[in-house]
């Protein structure tokens, strides 16, 4: 993506060196917010997608969430299904290498072996696509999986107890959103992917100690940003805010990239007026 939080809104990532079966457990401590007034509590659970099956994310203080919620809510349902490919395939496409300044061709290439996906299907593929993609490759390759993403699992537990699931957004809409940007904009997200400057273990260091204040120095308040996450984290503030004139307890859980920067979902909370406090 466009940024390191952005990579983690649209898709989430996961450190290559940790992953796999074999590997002891790595205790995680996500960050997480309370917004409360009188009779209502949202709880904000900084998310990722793709975990391997070795992290162990679950802290007293989410499950607490977890047990005490009635409602959850996500950025799209992870039952739902999309086809990825047939969205990603443009026409009249450069092969991927040409599209990619001179300097990170080597990059490109060796992300796309990482892959494990044809270099001609790759070079089909929409800038945005071929991005997303790639920025996911080494994820995929260590075994890490949605099903084993935060996502997932608190869908399962919720479907299991009765509870009600909602998602902010269909799973095609999420695509969608990135299939129309410009495509300069589409360009800036290849391009960064390829920066050299971000890879899975700064991410998930990021996502496991619940360390937002160095995803806040990477911060960007540029039109791309402002597409990726400022307008949907709008969207979900407006939504938070109403459902706060109704009691319960309610647990939200999207990208951490979603939590930092500009438009940092807290920030746009606390702006309105709400009571908003970092408990994890």
């Amino acid at each position: 993506m466009a940024s390191r939080r952005q990579r983690l809104a649209a898709l989430g990532t996961v450190l290559l060196a940790l992953a796999g079966c074999g590997k002891p457990p790595i205790e995680a401590r996500p960050a997480m917010w309370r917004v409360s007034d009188g009779d209502t509590t949202i709880y904000l659970l900084g998310s990722i997608h793709l975990l391997p099956p070795n992290i162990d994310w679950r802290t007293p203080l989410i499950d607490r969430a977890i047990a005490t919620s009635d409602t959850l809510v996500l950025e799209s349902s992870p039952e739902e299904s999309v086809d990825f490919r047939a969205m990603a395939q443009g026409a009249n496409l450069k092969p991927a290498g040409e599209r990619v300044s001179p300097g990170k061709r080597l990059l490109l290439d060796a992300m796309i072996a990482r892959s494990g996906i044809a270099r001609e299907t790759l070079d089909g593929y929409k800038d945005w696509a071929l991005a997303t993609t790639l920025a996911t490759g080494d994820a995929i390759a260590a075994g890490a999986t949605t099903r084993h993403g935060i996502e997932a699992k608190l869908w399962s537990d919720f479907k299991s107890t009765g509870k009600t699931r909602l998602a902010f957004y269909r799973a095609k809409e999420q695509l969608d959103q990135l299939d129309v940007l410009p495509e300069a904009d589409q360009r800036k997200m290849l391009e960064n992917t390829l920066s050299g400057k971000e890879n899975y273990g700064e991410t998930l260091r990021a996502w496991t100690s619940g360390d937002v204040a160095s995803l806040e120095k990477t911060a960007e308040c540029t039109p791309l940003e402002g597409k990726l996450v400022g307008q949907p984290n709008n969207r979900w503030a407006q939504w938070i805010t109403t459902r706060m004139k109704q009691p319960g307890i309610v647990l939200v859980a999207v990208g951490l990239g979603h939590m930092a920067g500009p438009y940092a979902l807290p920030k746009l909370l606390a702006a309105r007026g709400l009571k908003v406090e970092r408990i994890e």
